[in-house]
């Protein structure tokens, strides 16, 4: 019998050892898109064609695409990439968003960036809080209403703004949720247009978390950007902003 207790218990350390070694390599890895991913988007030309779409990204590494297995499988290019299909026209990205980004942040740095453009933007998304409701020690729910507020106040009529994404522990769940219900309130506030990954991030459940989850854990894989690209996508087609952007003659 204690042979037995001593086996099992062996291989319930022996698993937890091999587990944690995985976060800990896949979190390696993904971090290490941070840098990689944000000098791609920094490489952007200074000049594009007269008939070109502007499409501005705003928000944290979920816009960055890190988790990724490379930056254009993120849910910024791919609905870039719907765009020009869908338009006819070539699709410029500026990508203002900041790996680690809370919605205090995007009020500091990337709302005078945004109101720096020489251009006027064709669309425009957000995805904002997951950092607000991870980081619990530095952020409230009223903190991130409150900078929310601000965001949408500044950005035009129409843009499309996401969410708080579901969060799958339980202490996370509960502020991903009311960071949710703040959002929904304020995005119809400001007239802009509303895109729910919380219940869709929600709806794969316990199970399906990992399948869209790269290996730190956290942020999307392929797989997941996919369906935030989707989410996007279907509210971007539902407002009318595809066929008031399409070249004529498409």
């Amino acid at each position: 019998m204690r042979l037995l207790r001593f086996t099992l218990l062996a291989g319930l350390a022996g698993a937890a050892l091999a587990a944690g070694t995985s976060y800990l390599l896949g979190a390696r890895k993904i971090n290490g898109h941070v840098v990689r991913y944000r000098e791609h988007w920094l490489a952007r030309p200074d000049s594009h064609p007269e008939d070109v779409l502007h499409y501005v990204a705003l928000g944290d590494s979920a816009a960055q695409g890190v988790g990724a297995s490379h930056a254009g499988a993120g849910y910024v290019p791919t609905i870039a990439r719907r765009l020009a299909e869908a338009t006819g026209r070539d699709v410029a990205i500026t990508n203002l968003s900041v790996s680690g980004a809370v919605s205090g942040d995007v009020v500091r740095d990337q709302l005078p960036a945004f109101e720096a453009l020489t251009f006027v933007p064709d669309v425009v998304t957000l995805d904002i809080g997951g950092n607000d409701a991870l980081f619990t020690r530095t952020n409230t729910v009223d903190s991130f209403a409150d900078a929310l507020d601000r965001i949408l106040t500044a950005l035009p009529s129409g843009s499309f703004v996401s969410d708080v994404p579901w969060m799958v522990l339980p202490g996370w769940i509960g502020r991903s949720q009311a960071m949710t219900a703040r959002a929904h309130e304020l995005v119809a506030r400001h007239d802009h247009h509303l895109v729910s990954l919380h219940e869709r991030t929600r709806r794969a459940g316990y199970l399906g978390y990992p399948r869209h989850t790269a290996q730190d854990w956290f942020h999307p894989n392929d797989r997941g950007y996919a369906s935030w690209a989707d989410a996007f996508w279907d509210v971007i087609v539902a407002s009318g902003t595809v066929e008031r952007l399409r070249r004529p003659g498409r």
